[in-house]
C-alpha cells in the first residue's frame, strides 16, 4: 500500500490505477497463500528483524495504518510453512488493531504468537529467560467495585489463554529440540501468567503489580490483548518473549539485557513454535510426514 496517503495526488491517473492494481493483486495473492499462516506478532523494528533474517520473502510487504505485514516462509524439512510477521508497534490498541487485520488475511490462520521482549515480573525470573504464557491478563484494568477480579474486562473472562492441545504440543516439541541443540545456557523457560497494559511496571509500582498478580511471570504492552482478540475469533495464541529487563532488581541481579539478544532468542523460539503448530494443525500431505515434521 501507499506509505501516505497524499501519494496519489502528486500520481497523474493511469499511475494512481496502476499502483492501486498492483495493491490488490499484493493483496489477493496474500489472501490466496497464506490463509492458514501462522502469525507472528511483534511490535518494533529490532524485534522483528530477527524474525525477517530467518525466514524467506514470499511478497512484498504491505503497510496498513500503523503496521507492517511480511508475507514469508519458514523452510522446515523442505518443506514451507507460511508466516504472516506482523509489526504492530507498541500498545494495547497498535496490538490489537494490527493482529485483527492479520486475521481478515490468514482467514484461515493457523495461530497467532506474540514475540519480542518482555519485563521480567517474578523474583524467580531473570533477564534472558524465555517465558511462554499459559494466561494473561491486564496490569491496569480493574472493575473490582463491580465485583470483577483485578485485570479482568467487563463481560470478558478473568484471564485469558487456557489449554490448548496444538499449543501445548507445539511448545513443548519447540523446546525440546531447542534445548537438545544447544549447551546449558544459562537462560531458563517458563511457562506460566503474562501480564500486559498501558503503563510500564517500574521500581515505584512493581510492588503493587507483584500483589495483585503473585503468579505472573512477564510484564508487555501488548501481549494481553492480542489474546482477548484470539479469544474472540477462537483462534489459537500463545506468547513467547524474552525477559530483557527486571521490573524491580534484587540487589545483585543483572537488570538489563540488549533488546537485539532478547529479541533473536524470542524469534528462534517463537520461529519453532510456529513451524510445530502449522504442521499440528495438519497443513500436509499425509500424517505420517506430519508426525515427523512435528518432531523437527
Amino acid at each position: 500500500m501507499s506509505d501516505s496517503p497524499f501519494a496519489a495526488a502528486q500520481m497523474n491517473p493511469d499511475e494512481v490505477y496502476t499502483a492501486m492494481l498492483a495493491d490488490l493483486e499484493n493483496l489477493n495473492d496474500l489472501m490466496l497463500n497464506f490463509s492458514n499462516a501462522v502469525i507472528i506478532q511483534v511490535a518494533m523494528d529490532e524485534e522483528i528483524a530477527p524474525l525477517l533474517n530467518a525466514t524467506a520473502w514470499a511478497q512484498e510487504p504491505i503497510d496498513e495504518g500503523a503496521a507492517v505485514f511480511h508475507p514469508r516462509t519458514l523452510t522446515v524439512n523442505q518443506r514451507e510453512v507460511p508466516l504472516l510477521l506482523v509489526r504492530s508497534k507498541i500498545g494495547l490498541v497498535n496490538a490489537a488493531s494490527a493482529v485483527t487485520e492479520a486475521l481478515s488475511y490468514a482467514t484461515d490462520c493457523s495461530g497467532v504468537i506474540s514475540a519480542g521482549t518482555a519485563g521480567g515480573l517474578a523474583a524467580t525470573t531473570n533477564v534472558g529467560d524465555v517465558i511462554v504464557g499459559t494466561e494473561y491478563t491486564y496490569t491496569d484494568a480493574d472493575a473490582s467495585a463491580f465485583g470483577y477480579v483485578r485485570g479482568q474486562i467487563p463481560g470478558m473472562p478473568e484471564t485469558y489463554g487456557g489449554p490448548d492441545s496444538d499449543v501445548d504440543d507445539a511448545v513443548a516439541a519447540a523446546v525440546e529440540a531447542l534445548d537438545a541443540e544447544q549447551a546449558e545456557g544459562g537462560w531458563q523457560v517458563c511457562r506460566g501468567l503474562m501480564l500486559a497494559g498501558h503503563s510500564f511496571v517500574t521500581a515505584h509500582n512493581v510492588k503493587d503489580t507483584r500483589e495483585a498478580f503473585p503468579a505472573a511471570l512477564s510484564t508487555d504492552m501488548e501481549t494481553t490483548a492480542i489474546a482477548q482478540v484470539c479469544h474472540n475469533y477462537e483462534v489459537p495464541f500463545v506468547a513467547v518473549r524474552c525477559v530483557s529487563d527486571l521490573c524491580g532488581p534484587a540487589a545483585g541481579q543483572d537488570f538489563h539485557l540488549g533488546v537485539e539478544v532478547a529479541a533473536a532468542r524470542s524469534a528462534q523460539y517463537a520461529l519453532r513454535v510456529a513451524a510445530h503448530l502449522w504442521f499440528l494443525r495438519g497443513y500436509t500431505d499425509d500424517t505420517e510426514d506430519t508426525e515427523q515434521e512435528s518432531k523437527a
